[in-house]
C-alpha cells in the first residue's frame, strides 16, 4: 500500500479503472440488447454477473466523490472549476457529434441536403452540442435503434451535477455543524423522487422528463460526497478490502437477484433490497478504487479512455443496427472492438491534448 496522509486522499487510486469497467458494462448491455445477440454464454454472463454491476450508477457515485473532492481542493476558484469541467466534457463531445452528424447524413434514405438544412436537424445538433443531449426529433429516428446517440442522456444529468457542486458546497458550509442533516435530507428527497418516478407509466411526460432530471439520480452523487466527507472515519473499512466487499455483494445478488429473481439491478429503488444492493455496490466500488492502488496506473498507464468509449458506443451499435450487422456473435465483438478503438482515438487526439492545453494555460 502507498502511504496516505491523514486528512488527505491519495491521488494514486483506481478510479480510472473503475470508470472504464463501468463503461465496458454499459457497452456490453447495449450491444447485447440492440444487436439481438442470442448466444447463451454471453447472455449467461450478463444475466448472472454483469447486470448487477450497472455502469451508470457507478459513474454517478464516482462523480460525487471525485468532483466534490476536486472542488474542495479549489473552492476559491469557481471559474477554474467550471472551465476544467467544460474542457473535460465538451471538446470530445463535439467531435463525437460531428461523427454522428456525418453518419446520419450518409445513411439518410432521401436527398442529403434535405436533412442537412432541415429545422429538426439543426435543433438536434444544437441540443446535442449544449445541454439537451436527450433530445431526438422524430425525423431522425430512422437511424439505428431510434436515437442517434441515446445514451448521452447521462451527460445532461452530469452537467446538472457539475452546476450543483458549488451550490452544495456553500450550502453545507452555511449549515455548519448541521451539514450532515442537510445532506441526509437531500438524499431522502432524492430517494423519494426516484421511487415516485418509478411508479409512473413509461410513456408519461413526467416519467420521461424525470428520467433526465438530476433529482432521482442525485442520491448516488450525494452518497459519493458522503463517503468523501467521512473518509477519515471509514477508510479502514474500504482500503485493501475489495475481496471482502466483492464476496458480500456476490452472495447478496446471487441469492436475491439470481435465485429469488428480485429486481435489484435497475436505476430505480423499487424495494429495500434494491437500496441495500446499491449500498453494497457503492461500497464495493470505493473499495476497489483503494485496493492495490497502483493497479490502474499499471494497466492503463494514465490513458483514461472511459469517456470516449461511453460517448461513441451507441454510434457504433446504431451503425451496426442500421446496416443489419446483428444477431451473429462476431458483430458483438466487432462492435466492442470498434468502440474501444474509438475511445482510444478520442483520448489520444482530443481529450489528452485538451488536458495538456488546460495544464499549460492554468
Amino acid at each position: 500500500m502507498f502511504p496516505i496522509e491523514k486528512g488527505k486522499l491519495s491521488t494514486l487510486n483506481n478510479f480510472d479503472l473503475v470508470r472504464i469497467l463501468a463503461a465496458i458494462q454499459v457497452v456490453f448491455t447495449h450491444a447485447l440488447e440492440h444487436l439481438r445477440i442470442e448466444n447463451n454464454a454471453i447472455r449467461f454472463i450478463n444475466r448472472n454477473f454483469l447486470q448487477y454491476f450497472p455502469g451508470v450508477p457507478v459513474f454517478f457515485l464516482v462523480s460525487g466523490f471525485l468532483i466534490f473532492w476536486s472542488f474542495d481542493r479549489n473552492q476559491n476558484e469557481v471559474r477554474k472549476f467550471y472551465r476544467n469541467r467544460f474542457l473535460r466534457l465538451y471538446p470530445a463531445l463535439w467531435v463525437c457529434l460531428l461523427v454522428a452528424a456525418v453518419l446520419l447524413v450518409l445513411d439518410y434514405p432521401f436527398e442529403k441536403t434535405q436533412l442537412l438544412f432541415s429545422g429538426d436537424f439543426s435543433k438536434w445538433f444544437l441540443a446535442q452540442a449544449t445541454f439537451f443531449q436527450f433530445y431526438t426529433p422524430d425525423s431522425l429516428r430512422f437511424w439505428g435503434v431510434g436515437a442517434p446517440n441515446g445514451s448521452l442522456w447521462t451527460i445532461t444529468v452530469e452537467l446538472q451535477f457539475y452546476m450543483l457542486v458549488p451550490i452544495l458546497f456553500y450550502f453545507f458550509k452555511r449549515l455548519g455543524k448541521y451539514w450532515k442533516t442537510g445532506l441526509f435530507a437531500l438524499i431522502t428527497i432524492s430517494l423519494g423522487c426516484n421511487i415516485f418516478i418509478d411508479t409512473l407509466n413509461d410513456e408519461s411526460m413526467l416519467r420521461k422528463l424525470g428520467g433526465v432530471f438530476i433529482l432521482p439520480y442525485l442520491y448516488y452523487f450525494l452518497c459519493g460526497i458522503l463517503i468523501y466527507k467521512y473518509w477519515d472515519r471509514i477508510r479502514s473499512f474500504f482500503e485493501g478490502k475489495f475481496l471482502y466487499w466483492f464476496i458480500a455483494y456476490f452472495i447478496f445478488y446471487s441469492v436475491f437477484g439470481v435465485y429469488f429473481e428480485f429486481n435489484i439491478s435497475s436505476y430505480w429503488v423499487s424495494s429495500p433490497l434494491k437500496l441495500l444492493a446499491d449500498i453494497l455496490l457503492m461500497s464495493l466500488t470505493v473499495s476497489f478504487a483503494f485496493t492495490k492502488i497502483s493497479l490502474s496506473h499499471t494497466l492503463l498507464r494514465g490513458n483514461d479512455i472511459s469517456y470516449g468509449v461511453y460517448i461513441y458506443h451507441m454510434l457504433v451499435v446504431n451503425y451496426f443496427v442500421q446496416h443489419q450487422y446483428i444477431k451473429e456473435v462476431k458483430y458483438f465483438f466487432f462492435a466492442y472492438l470498434l468502440t474501444l478503438i474509438s475511445g482510444f482515438l478520442s483520448w489520444i487526439f482530443v481529450e489528452k491534448r485538451i488536458m495538456t492545453l488546460k495544464k499549460k494555460t492554468s
